[in-house]
Protein backbone atom coordinates (compact mmCIF):
# COMPACT_ATOMS: atom_id res chain seq x y z
CA UNK A 1 0.00 0.00 0.00
CA UNK A 2 1.34 3.42 -0.95
CA UNK A 3 2.10 5.71 1.99
CA UNK A 4 0.65 9.20 2.11
CA UNK A 5 3.13 11.93 1.28
CA UNK A 6 4.03 13.75 4.51
CA UNK A 7 3.08 17.38 4.92
CA UNK A 8 5.14 19.54 7.25
CA UNK A 9 4.76 23.18 8.18
CA UNK A 10 7.72 25.50 7.57
CA UNK A 11 8.41 25.52 11.31
CA UNK A 12 8.36 21.70 11.48
CA UNK A 13 10.79 21.52 8.56
CA UNK A 14 13.17 23.84 10.39
CA UNK A 15 12.86 21.79 13.58
CA UNK A 16 13.53 18.56 11.67
CA UNK A 17 16.52 20.02 9.90
CA UNK A 18 18.14 21.31 13.09
CA UNK A 19 17.52 18.36 15.41
CA UNK A 20 18.87 15.75 13.01
CA UNK A 21 22.07 17.72 12.41
CA UNK A 22 23.15 18.51 15.96
CA UNK A 23 21.02 18.90 19.04
CA UNK A 24 22.18 21.62 21.50
CA UNK A 25 24.05 20.21 24.50
CA UNK A 26 23.04 22.86 27.02
CA UNK A 27 20.66 23.34 29.94
CA UNK A 28 17.68 24.54 27.88
CA UNK A 29 18.18 23.04 24.42
CA UNK A 30 14.59 23.51 23.23
CA UNK A 31 14.83 27.23 24.00
CA UNK A 32 18.05 27.39 21.98
CA UNK A 33 16.30 25.71 19.03
CA UNK A 34 13.43 28.17 19.36
CA UNK A 35 15.85 31.11 19.28
CA UNK A 36 17.42 29.76 16.08
CA UNK A 37 14.03 29.28 14.40
CA UNK A 38 12.27 32.33 15.82
CA UNK A 39 9.61 30.53 17.85
CA UNK A 40 9.08 29.83 21.55
CA UNK A 41 10.51 26.96 23.58
CA UNK A 42 6.98 25.58 24.10
CA UNK A 43 6.32 25.62 20.35
CA UNK A 44 9.52 23.66 19.70
CA UNK A 45 8.51 21.03 22.28
CA UNK A 46 5.01 20.80 20.77
CA UNK A 47 6.41 20.34 17.27
CA UNK A 48 8.81 17.60 18.42
CA UNK A 49 6.03 15.88 20.38
CA UNK A 50 3.79 15.83 17.30
CA UNK A 51 6.62 14.61 15.05
CA UNK A 52 7.33 11.80 17.51
CA UNK A 53 3.65 10.88 17.79
CA UNK A 54 3.54 10.66 13.98
CA UNK A 55 6.73 8.57 14.16
CA UNK A 56 8.69 10.93 11.91
CA UNK A 57 11.27 11.39 14.68
CA UNK A 58 12.25 8.02 16.08
CA UNK A 59 14.17 9.49 19.00
CA UNK A 60 16.68 12.14 20.05
CA UNK A 61 19.74 10.72 21.76
CA UNK A 62 23.48 10.19 21.75
CA UNK A 63 24.66 8.30 18.67
CA UNK A 64 27.80 6.46 19.71
CA UNK A 65 30.88 5.45 17.81
CA UNK A 66 30.55 1.76 18.65
CA UNK A 67 34.20 0.97 17.91
CA UNK A 68 35.24 3.56 20.50
CA UNK A 69 33.29 1.55 23.08
CA UNK A 70 35.11 -1.64 22.10
CA UNK A 71 32.30 -3.17 20.02
CA UNK A 72 33.03 -5.08 16.83
CA UNK A 73 30.54 -4.38 14.07
CA UNK A 74 29.91 -5.58 10.54
CA UNK A 75 27.50 -5.86 7.69
CA UNK A 76 26.75 -9.52 6.95
CA UNK A 77 25.18 -11.05 3.85
CA UNK A 78 23.59 -14.50 3.52
CA UNK A 79 22.50 -16.49 0.50
CA UNK A 80 19.13 -17.90 1.60
CA UNK A 81 16.55 -19.84 -0.47
CA UNK A 82 13.37 -17.70 -0.74
CA UNK A 83 11.25 -20.31 1.03
CA UNK A 84 13.61 -20.22 4.04
CA UNK A 85 13.84 -16.44 4.45
CA UNK A 86 11.31 -16.05 7.28
CA UNK A 87 12.77 -18.96 9.24
CA UNK A 88 16.36 -17.74 8.88
CA UNK A 89 15.47 -14.11 9.61
CA UNK A 90 13.77 -15.19 12.84
CA UNK A 91 16.95 -16.93 13.99
CA UNK A 92 19.16 -13.95 13.11
CA UNK A 93 16.82 -11.48 14.79
CA UNK A 94 17.06 -13.26 18.13
CA UNK A 95 20.57 -11.92 18.66
CA UNK A 96 20.28 -8.52 20.46
CA UNK A 97 23.27 -7.10 18.57
CA UNK A 98 21.42 -7.38 15.24
CA UNK A 99 19.81 -3.99 14.69
CA UNK A 100 18.87 -4.07 10.98
CA UNK A 101 17.88 -7.04 8.84
CA UNK A 102 16.61 -6.62 5.27
CA UNK A 103 15.71 -8.57 2.18
CA UNK A 104 17.70 -7.20 -0.78
CA UNK A 105 16.94 -9.38 -3.82
CA UNK A 106 20.04 -10.84 -5.46
CA UNK A 107 22.43 -13.76 -5.10
CA UNK A 108 23.05 -12.70 -1.50
CA UNK A 109 19.63 -11.65 -0.33
CA UNK A 110 19.57 -11.41 3.48
CA UNK A 111 21.56 -8.44 4.76
CA UNK A 112 21.95 -7.60 8.43
CA UNK A 113 24.12 -5.42 10.66
CA UNK A 114 25.59 -6.88 13.81
CA UNK A 115 27.50 -5.56 16.82
CA UNK A 116 29.11 -7.77 19.45
CA UNK A 117 30.39 -6.66 22.89
CA UNK A 118 34.12 -6.20 23.56
CA UNK A 119 34.53 -9.66 25.14
CA UNK A 120 32.99 -11.59 22.21
CA UNK A 121 34.39 -12.58 18.80
CA UNK A 122 32.34 -11.24 15.91
CA UNK A 123 33.36 -14.13 13.67
CA UNK A 124 32.35 -16.70 16.29
CA UNK A 125 28.95 -15.07 16.87
CA UNK A 126 28.24 -14.93 13.11
CA UNK A 127 29.31 -18.56 12.74
CA UNK A 128 26.92 -19.59 15.54
CA UNK A 129 24.09 -17.72 13.82
CA UNK A 130 25.02 -19.32 10.49
CA UNK A 131 24.92 -22.84 11.95
CA UNK A 132 21.67 -22.17 13.79
CA UNK A 133 20.07 -21.00 10.53
CA UNK A 134 21.00 -24.13 8.51
CA UNK A 135 24.52 -23.08 7.42
CA UNK A 136 23.67 -20.95 4.40
CA UNK A 137 26.60 -19.27 2.57
CA UNK A 138 27.59 -16.19 4.55
CA UNK A 139 30.07 -13.35 4.03
CA UNK A 140 31.22 -10.91 6.70
CA UNK A 141 31.70 -7.40 5.35
CA UNK A 142 33.25 -5.14 8.01
CA UNK A 143 34.07 -1.54 7.22
CA UNK A 144 37.76 -1.50 6.33
CA UNK A 145 37.60 2.29 6.00
CA UNK A 146 34.75 4.72 6.60
CA UNK A 147 34.54 7.70 4.29
CA UNK A 148 31.23 9.18 5.42
CA UNK A 149 28.55 8.70 8.05
CA UNK A 150 26.06 11.56 7.81
CA UNK A 151 22.47 10.40 7.94
CA UNK A 152 20.88 13.82 7.44
CA UNK A 153 17.81 13.99 5.22
CA UNK A 154 17.23 17.20 3.27
CA UNK A 155 13.74 18.02 4.51
CA UNK A 156 14.23 21.71 3.68
CA UNK A 157 14.93 21.26 -0.03
CA UNK A 158 15.78 24.53 -1.76
CA UNK A 159 14.42 26.51 1.21
CA UNK A 160 17.27 25.48 3.51
CA UNK A 161 18.68 28.70 4.97
CA UNK A 162 20.50 27.13 7.94
CA UNK A 163 24.27 26.99 7.84
CA UNK A 164 25.86 23.84 9.21
CA UNK A 165 28.60 25.18 11.46
CA UNK A 166 30.19 21.76 11.79
CA UNK A 167 32.75 20.40 9.37
CA UNK A 168 30.85 18.73 6.55
CA UNK A 169 32.87 15.52 6.80
CA UNK A 170 34.22 15.32 10.36
CA UNK A 171 36.97 12.94 11.47
CA UNK A 172 35.03 9.81 12.45
CA UNK A 173 37.92 8.11 14.27
CA UNK A 174 37.70 8.39 18.07
CA UNK A 175 40.24 10.78 19.59
CA UNK A 176 39.85 9.52 23.15
CA UNK A 177 39.71 6.06 24.68
CA UNK A 178 36.48 5.09 26.42
CA UNK A 179 36.92 3.71 29.92
CA UNK A 180 34.23 1.05 30.56
CA UNK A 181 33.74 2.02 34.20
CA UNK A 182 30.47 1.27 35.95
CA UNK A 183 29.55 4.97 35.89
CA UNK A 184 30.39 5.42 32.19
CA UNK A 185 28.35 2.36 31.23
CA UNK A 186 25.37 3.59 33.28
CA UNK A 187 25.53 6.93 31.46
CA UNK A 188 25.79 5.28 28.02
CA UNK A 189 22.76 3.13 28.77
CA UNK A 190 20.80 6.22 29.78
CA UNK A 191 21.74 8.68 27.02
CA UNK A 192 21.20 6.16 24.21
CA UNK A 193 17.48 6.37 25.05
CA UNK A 194 15.04 9.07 23.90
CA UNK A 195 15.63 12.52 25.41
CA UNK A 196 12.72 13.68 27.61
CA UNK A 197 10.44 16.44 26.32
CA UNK A 198 11.12 18.61 29.34
CA UNK A 199 12.43 22.21 29.23
CA UNK A 200 15.56 20.91 31.04
CA UNK A 201 15.81 17.35 29.69
CA UNK A 202 19.41 16.77 30.76
CA UNK A 203 18.43 17.60 34.34
CA UNK A 204 15.82 14.80 34.15
CA UNK A 205 18.49 12.33 33.00
CA UNK A 206 20.96 13.59 35.62
CA UNK A 207 18.43 12.98 38.40
CA UNK A 208 17.89 9.43 37.13
CA UNK A 209 21.64 8.83 37.16
CA UNK A 210 22.30 10.49 40.51
CA UNK A 211 24.69 13.09 39.07
CA UNK A 212 24.47 16.83 38.51
CA UNK A 213 23.19 18.37 35.30
CA UNK A 214 26.54 20.14 34.80
CA UNK A 215 28.43 16.87 35.19
CA UNK A 216 26.24 15.10 32.62
CA UNK A 217 26.49 17.92 30.08
CA UNK A 218 30.26 18.07 30.52
CA UNK A 219 30.41 14.27 30.04
CA UNK A 220 28.35 14.47 26.83
CA UNK A 221 30.35 17.39 25.42
CA UNK A 222 33.64 15.67 26.25
CA UNK A 223 32.59 12.38 24.62
CA UNK A 224 31.22 14.29 21.62
CA UNK A 225 34.46 16.22 21.08
CA UNK A 226 36.51 13.07 21.68
CA UNK A 227 34.67 11.06 19.01
CA UNK A 228 33.14 8.54 21.43
CA UNK A 229 29.77 10.11 20.56
CA UNK A 230 29.51 10.63 16.82
CA UNK A 231 26.78 13.20 17.36
CA UNK A 232 23.86 13.94 19.61
CA UNK A 233 20.89 14.25 17.30
CA UNK A 234 17.49 13.05 16.15
CA UNK A 235 17.07 9.90 14.11
CA UNK A 236 14.25 10.14 11.59
CA UNK A 237 12.09 7.47 10.01
CA UNK A 238 13.17 8.23 6.45
CA UNK A 239 9.98 6.83 4.93
CA UNK A 240 7.72 8.96 7.12
CA UNK A 241 9.95 11.94 6.38
CA UNK A 242 9.14 11.50 2.69
CA UNK A 243 12.19 9.49 1.57
CA UNK A 244 10.45 6.24 0.72
CA UNK A 245 13.31 4.60 -1.19
CA UNK A 246 16.85 3.74 -0.22
CA UNK A 247 19.46 2.01 -2.30
CA UNK A 248 22.74 0.39 -1.34
CA UNK A 249 25.09 0.91 -4.26
CA UNK A 250 28.04 -1.47 -4.47
CA UNK A 251 31.03 -1.01 -6.78
CA UNK A 252 33.88 -3.25 -7.91
CA UNK A 253 36.88 -0.93 -7.88
CA UNK A 254 40.64 -1.24 -8.21
CA UNK A 255 42.30 -1.31 -4.81
CA UNK A 256 44.63 1.57 -5.66
CA UNK A 257 41.64 3.80 -6.52
CA UNK A 258 39.50 3.04 -3.47
CA UNK A 259 40.52 6.01 -1.35
CA UNK A 260 40.13 8.61 -4.08
CA UNK A 261 36.75 7.16 -5.13
CA UNK A 262 35.55 6.88 -1.52
CA UNK A 263 36.48 10.50 -0.89
CA UNK A 264 34.72 11.53 -4.12
CA UNK A 265 31.51 9.74 -3.08
CA UNK A 266 31.69 11.27 0.40
CA UNK A 267 31.53 14.72 -1.18
CA UNK A 268 28.24 13.94 -2.93
CA UNK A 269 25.25 15.30 -0.95
CA UNK A 270 23.00 12.36 -1.93
CA UNK A 271 25.37 9.88 -0.24
CA UNK A 272 24.71 9.40 3.47
CA UNK A 273 27.12 6.52 4.17
CA UNK A 274 30.23 5.37 2.31
CA UNK A 275 32.58 2.49 3.22
CA UNK A 276 35.36 0.34 1.86
CA UNK A 277 34.45 -3.30 2.60
CA UNK A 278 36.42 -6.44 1.66
CA UNK A 279 35.73 -8.18 -1.65
CA UNK A 280 35.05 -11.93 -1.83
CA UNK A 281 35.48 -14.42 -4.70
CA UNK A 282 31.73 -14.66 -5.37
CA UNK A 283 30.99 -11.09 -4.30
CA UNK A 284 33.69 -8.81 -5.80
CA UNK A 285 32.27 -5.47 -4.63
CA UNK A 286 34.49 -3.43 -2.32
CA UNK A 287 33.01 0.12 -2.21
CA UNK A 288 29.57 0.72 -0.69
CA UNK A 289 27.37 3.81 -0.51
CA UNK A 290 23.84 4.42 0.74
CA UNK A 291 21.56 6.87 -1.02
CA UNK A 292 18.01 7.91 -0.11
CA UNK A 293 15.36 9.31 -2.40
CA UNK A 294 11.67 9.94 -2.63
CA UNK A 295 11.32 7.18 -5.25
CA UNK A 296 13.23 4.13 -6.45
CA UNK A 297 13.72 5.91 -9.78
CA UNK A 298 15.38 8.83 -7.99
CA UNK A 299 17.86 6.44 -6.33
CA UNK A 300 18.65 4.83 -9.70
CA UNK A 301 19.17 8.28 -11.20
CA UNK A 302 21.59 9.16 -8.39
CA UNK A 303 23.50 5.91 -8.99
CA UNK A 304 23.74 6.65 -12.72
CA UNK A 305 25.03 10.15 -11.99
CA UNK A 306 27.67 8.81 -9.60
CA UNK A 307 28.72 6.20 -12.17
CA UNK A 308 29.71 8.85 -14.72
CA UNK A 309 33.26 8.42 -13.52
CA UNK A 310 34.93 5.66 -15.59
CA UNK A 311 36.20 3.98 -12.41
CA UNK A 312 32.63 3.65 -11.06
CA UNK A 313 31.05 1.89 -14.02
CA UNK A 314 30.92 -1.59 -12.48
CA UNK A 315 28.13 -1.30 -9.94
CA UNK A 316 24.81 -2.67 -8.69
CA UNK A 317 21.99 -1.04 -6.75
CA UNK A 318 20.40 -3.20 -4.05
CA UNK A 319 17.02 -2.07 -2.76
CA UNK A 320 15.49 -3.10 0.54
CA UNK A 321 12.21 -4.78 -0.36
CA UNK A 322 11.38 -6.18 3.05
CA UNK A 323 12.29 -5.21 6.60
CA UNK A 324 12.75 -8.13 9.01
CA UNK A 325 14.17 -6.00 11.83
CA UNK A 326 15.00 -2.35 12.41
CA UNK A 327 15.78 -1.09 15.90
CA UNK A 328 18.22 1.24 17.60
CA UNK A 329 21.17 -0.80 18.84
CA UNK A 330 21.18 -1.00 22.63
CA UNK A 331 24.76 -0.81 23.87
CA UNK A 332 25.86 -2.80 26.92
CA UNK A 333 22.68 -4.89 26.76
CA UNK A 334 24.70 -7.68 28.40
CA UNK A 335 25.30 -5.60 31.55
CA UNK A 336 22.80 -5.67 34.40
Amino acid sequence: MKENKPSFTDEQKKVLDLVQRRFPLEEKPYRKLGDLIGISEAEVIDHIRELKENRVIRQISAIFNTSALGYKTSLVAMKVPPEKLDEVADVINQYPGVSHNYLRPGSYNLWFTIAVPPDRSLEEVVEILRRESCSHPTIILPAVKKYKLAMVLDVMGEDNDFDDEEDEFPDISPKKHFEPTEENIRIVRCVQEDLPLDPRPFSVWANQLGVTEDFLLEWLISKDKGGVIRRFAAVLDHRRAGFTANGMIVWHCKDEELDSLGEYLARQPEVTHCYHRPAHPDWPYNLYAMVHGKTKEECLSIAAKLARLPSLKDYRVLFSTREFKKIRLKLFWDRS
